[in-house]
Parts: structure tokens; C-alpha cells; sequence
């Protein structure tokens, strides 16, 4: 599938760094594009972690399962929290999905979001957990690349 390196720029999420799916079917070159952070799960990722804010107002619905009530938002992002990674199945374009989990600097503040995506028909119910602790676990190796080191369980920081 198609992998994003993704950072918070103002209220919005901006790719910076995309491989491509080896798929026909599959998603377009995101790089340097700005979307809504609430409709995507890198957006979520970084949401969920306070890497960047939602802008105030109403919130754009790009599709009928985009999460506009803020409330509901906030429940999603606390699952984030919980999980370690967030999804979004059809909330910015129908029939694209998308899994992604956050990268951390040495001091652990999240500064980016790495994702995967491609169409719902291969990204869906069925595989997401998998793919999103697969994913985490790469994100995980990913940011011990930019210094984290994360205390072991059972140990004080």
C-alpha cells in the first residue's frame, strides 16, 4: 500500500514524504497537500498527541462518515490514545483507508505521523488491528531512529 510521512502545519496535516503503492489501484501522490486533520489517520494521530489543534468553527464534512461532531472526535481520539494508532475508513474520499500511528522525537512529544493507505477494499474491518500494530511497531523503530527511548514497563522514568 501507499505509505505518508505526515506533519502538523497551522490546523492541518501536510505530507512530506511518500512511497507508493505497488497497486494500479491505490492513492495519488499526497506530497506537499494539506487536508483536514479530522479526516484522516495521520490527522487523528497528531490530534490525539497535541502535535497540532483543530481550527475552531464547524468542522468539513468530506464524506457522510467524516467525524464533524466535536465531541465524538474527542471519544475517537481518546481511542487513539489507547490503541496507539488511529484509522479512517471513507471520512476524507469514499473508498479510501487509512492507518496510522505517531513518530516521537528523543523527548517523546510527537512530531509527525506515519501512514498507510489504499483503497477499502484491501484496508477495511478485517485487517486494521493488524496493520495498525504492525504499523506502530515501525513507528516505534522509527522514532528510536530520531532518539526515543521509551522507559521499560515497570521502570520510572
Amino acid at each position: 500500500e501507499t505509505v505518508n510521512l505526515s506533519v502538523p502545519r497551522g490546523s492541518e496535516t501536510v505530507q512530506i514524504a511518500q512511497v507508493d503503492s505497488r497497486y494500479l489501484v491505490g492513492a495519488t501522490n499526497w506530497v506537499g497537500v494539506d487536508v483536514p486533520s479530522h479526516c484522516t489517520a495521520a490527522g487523528k494521530v497528531l490530534l490525539a498527541y497535541h502535535a497540532l489543534q483543530l481550527p475552531a468553527g464547524d468542522l468539513e464534512r468530506r464524506t457522510a462518515h467524516s467525524a464533524v461532531d466535536r465531541a465524538y472526535l474527542d471519544h475517537l481520539l481518546v481511542e487513539v490514545r489507547r490503541r496507539g494508532w488511529a484509522a479512517s475508513l471513507d471520512e476524507l474520499e469514499i473508498g479510501l483507508a487509512a492507518v496510522a500511528a505517531p513518530v516521537r522525537a528523543a523527548d517523546g512529544t510527537v512530531v509527525a505521523a506515519v501512514a498507510v493507505s489504499g483503497p477499502t477494499a484491501r484496508i477495511n474491518d478485517r485487517g486494521i488491528t493488524a496493520l495498525g500494530d504492525l504499523l506502530t511497531t515501525e513507528a516505534r523503530a522509527l522514532s528510536a531512529r530520531l532518539g526515543h527511548h521509551p522507559p521499560k514497563e515497570g521502570t520510572t522514568p
